[in-house]
C-alpha cells in the first residue's frame, strides 16, 4: 500500500472509530467538551491531539517510472511473491506526528 493511502485510511479509521464509539455508548462520554485551562493543557488533555506514526517504508525505482513510498506490511502465514525487473529498492523507517481535532459527540436533537 502506498504511504499516502495508508496515512489517509488510518486517519479516517481512527476518527471514524471515535464517532462510531460515541454513537454507541449510553453512559459516559468519549471526547468530552474540554476547557483549555492550564491544568488540562499541562496534562495533555485537549480536543487537539497528535497521532504518532512509525512506519517502515520501501521505495522501488524502476526505469521509466517514478519512485513511490510503500508501507511494509507483514502478514502471519502469508506468502510473498515478486517479479524480476531492472530496479533499485530502498527501505527506511519514518516517524512523524499528525495533529488532529478529535470529533466532539453530536448533541441529540
Amino acid at each position: 500500500m502506498e504511504l499516502r493511502n495508508f496515512i489517509k485510511e488510518a486517519l479516517k479509521d481512527i476518527l471514524g472509530g471515535i464517532e462510531d464509539a460515541q454513537s454507541e455508548i449510553n453512559s459516559g462520554e468519549i471526547v468530552p467538551n474540554v476547557t483549555d485551562t492550564f491544568q488540562s493543557v499541562e496534562a495533555g488533555i485537549s480536543n487537539i491531539q497528535t497521532i504518532n506514526f512509525e512506519v517502515t517504508v520501501t521505495t522501488d525505482e524502476k526505469k521509466g517510472s517514478e519512485a513511490k513510498l510503500n508501507v511494509v506490511a507483514a502478514f502471519v502465514g502469508g506468502g510473498v511473491s515478486g517479479q524480476s525487473s531492472n530496479s533499485n529498492a530502498y527501505a527506511g523507517k519514518l516517524s512523524f506526528k499528525i495533529p488532529v481535532s478529535l470529533p466532539k459527540k453530536k448533541k441529540a436533537d
